[in-house]
């Protein structure tokens, strides 16, 4: 059992990313269907979390992370203890929120006590997205699924339930889009997908995703201009600012017909105003319409908050209060050190920072693909303070998680070999390998009793398809010995290859 963890472990957490659109699905359905609060996506959610946690004490022996759970397990039973001492019942409820919060920190920790182990690719990112699309787009077009608001503004969520949410999801997921399709060259799919990407944005009625596709359009302009700019390939210059005008043309004449600016003419008509310019005369009115009145909720939040007993301050003062729910500020970092005090923020926030730290301090070559990751980093913290739901909802940070880890350069340098069978391998040269310096992988198609090197991973030849998916440009090395047959998977898994069939041709020559 053990063994299979340590050996799947990105096969399994790739697998569980991809199927966070259905776990979202599923808790849509059983909300409005059902009317259940206890879904089957936090279930599975927090057995997959008891696994991480497994695996990290047992199968990869970071005996050291005993520490931070045990930290994190008293906190859990002072801040239950606290609800029991000072609240009247609703306390399924509480603990429920409280698993959902410090499911990020425990999961972060985690990760990252075996990064080394961890390799997930940007196309696993990009698919997880591409069914978030799909499964809003297609009940869209057939008129069906629910709305994102309950009365008033206009958007539909296909089947989802949370709105904000499944917008976080999609806009720190726009950079690695973004990523994605510069690396393609298929024009078709592309428009495909910007046509599809553009309607579910415009159409859920969130303000998120297009002020997150702005931001990272801007930054991403702002990188391959100065590219241009600096290889003096004007011509490319000029293409890219005369498709960005066609795009904002076009943008400009779309939008008055979608459920964003229906939201827009909505809330201007409640508030009573003419143009939006009128919004920023007065401070109530920017509360309502650009914060969605946070501020509001923030100010009562905290009256609650000074009214608590010291206990509470310290260890929150919870979700509820006469057993039915608070109103949340939807701004993370107020509502974690509201809802779980002084101790909880500090207990949250030194794990979060503990690992961005450690993350952020290791320079790399800034490509444009870590440029983008860099902006998704930026969107998740900027909207982790204004709209919330980031590091709050388990969905959402489990992307998270994978996101700020992947910012980080790797101590070993990843390697694929990819051959017919081991029996062709010349085995003298992999013992001559530094595996202290390099994790090796090894593709092979034919099974063989012969050994090797116990460093190295084999695994069997895998589908194209289901390669592309989860080890898309993964590797910082990849190579191929037999040309005929495999010799686009090494160029599928990595940008950096050695091409054999030219280095036999100059050979010969």
């Amino acid at each position: 059992m053990n063994h299979f963890l340590k050996k799947n472990i990105n096969l399994l957490l790739g697998v569980f990313i991809l199927i966070q659109p259905v776990l979202d699905l599923l808790t849509g359905l059983c909300l409005h269907l059902l009317n259940i609060n206890l879904t089957i996506g936090i279930i599975i959610r927090v057995l997959f979390l008891l696994l991480i946690c497994y695996v990290t004490l047992f199968v990869f022996k970071k005996k050291k992370l005993l520490i931070p759970y045990s930290i994190i397990i008293i906190y859990c039973l002072l801040y239950i203890a606290g609800i029991i001492i000072y609240k009247d019942g609703g306390l399924f409820k509480e603990i429920q929120e409280l698993v959902k919060t410090f499911y990020f920190p425990i999961l972060l920790i985690s990760f990252y006590s075996i990064r080394d182990e961890i390799r997930i690719s940007k196309m696993t990112l990009f698919v997880t997205l591409f069914l978030y699309l799909i499964f809003i787009f297609i009940p869209l077009i057939l008129g069906l699924g629910y709305q994102s608001y309950k009365i008033t503004k206009a958007g539909t969520l296909g089947f989802y339930n949370s709105a904000n949410e499944i917008s976080g999801i999609i806009s720190i997921l726009t950079p690695i889009m973004l990523i994605i399709m510069t690396s393609s060259k298929k024009i078709i799919p592309r428009l495909i997908l910007i046509l599809m990407y553009l309607t579910v944005i415009l159409m859920i009625g969130t303000k998120t995703p297009l002020l997150a596709l702005i931001i990272t359009c801007g930054f991403s302009l702002i990188y391959l201009w100065s590219k241009s700019i600096k290889e003096r390939q004007f011509k490319n210059l000029f293409i890219s600012i005369l498709i960005v005008l066609i795009c904002m043309s076009s943008l400009i004449i779309i939008i008055p017909k979608t459920n964003f600016y229906k939201n827009i003419e909505t809330h201007l008509d409640f508030l009573e105003l003419d143009n939006i310019g009128e919004v920023f005369e007065d401070e109530e009115l920017i509360d309502h319409f650009i914060f969605s009145q946070r501020l509001t909720f923030f100010a009562k939040k905290a009256r609650l908050y000074k009214k608590a007993s010291t206990y509470q301050k310290l260890f929150g003062i919870g979700y509820l209060r006469n057993n039915k729910p608070t109103k949340m500020i939807e701004m993370d970092y107020f509502d974690i050190y509201y809802s779980h005090g002084l101790v909880g923020f500090l207990l949250f926030f030194s794990i979060f920072i503990y690992v961005l730290y450690k993350v952020l301090r290791k320079n790399d070559k800034m490509t444009y693909s870590r440029y983008m990751t860099f902006i998704s980093l930026i969107l998740i913290i900027f909207l982790a303070f204004f709209t919330g739901h980031i590091i709050t909802a388990p969905s959402v940070s489990l992307i998270v998680i994978v996101i700020i880890l992947s910012i980080e350069k790797r101590e070993k340098l990843d390697v694929l070999l990819i051959n017919k069978s081991i029996d062709k391998i010349n085995k003298k040269q992999l013992e001559n390998i530094d595996y202290t310096k390099y994790n090796i992988t090894l593709v092979i198609a034919e099974e063989s009793k012969n050994k090797i090197n116990k460093n190295i991973i084999i695994k069997k030849q895998p589908n194209k398809l289901l390669f592309k998916i989860f080890n898309y440009h993964n590797y910082d090395f990849s190579c191929c010995f037999d040309i005929s047959n495999y010799n686009d998977m090494a160029q599928i898994a990595s940008n950096n290859i050695i091409d054999l069939k030219e280095l036999r041709k100059q050979k010969e020559e």
